[in-house]
């Protein structure tokens, strides 16, 4: 005869959120908002990227060299000028989207009210 085990229900009780669970990602969204700004606004000049055109216009003799150059500067567009204002941009918005979803959250309530 052999033992048998006992099962676990499929859909376990859920215990609601502590005070403490649900104010986290606002103070993680306060942090990525005040580290975005803090970053927008200092502009520090390690994050400072060199513009790639420096070593000249000019056309160049080789075919290749050309389409390089041209290349270079149709990608030239999309390169951010401080990586720093990227950065401090993503956290903005991420900052905003984390804090949108959460107040959403709460004043959506719990199920079945």
């Amino acid at each position: 005869m052999a033992l048998r085990r006992p099962t676990l229900p499929k859909t376990l009780p859920q215990l609601p959120p502590s005070s403490k669970e649900r104010l986290a990602p606002v103070l993680y969204a306060g942090g990525m908002l005040a580290i975005g700004a803090v970053m927008l606004i200092a502009k520090p000049r390690l994050g400072h990227v060199p513009n790639p055109s420096r070593s000249g216009d000019l056309p160049r003799a080789s075919r290749w060299r050309r389409a390089a150059q041209v290349s270079r500067d149709n990608v030239q567009a999309f390169a951010p000028a401080n990586v720093t204002d990227s950065l401090g941009r993503s956290l903005l918005i991420g900052g905003a989207a984390l804090l949108l979803t959460r107040l959403f959250d709460e004043v959506s309530g719990e199920d079945g009210q």
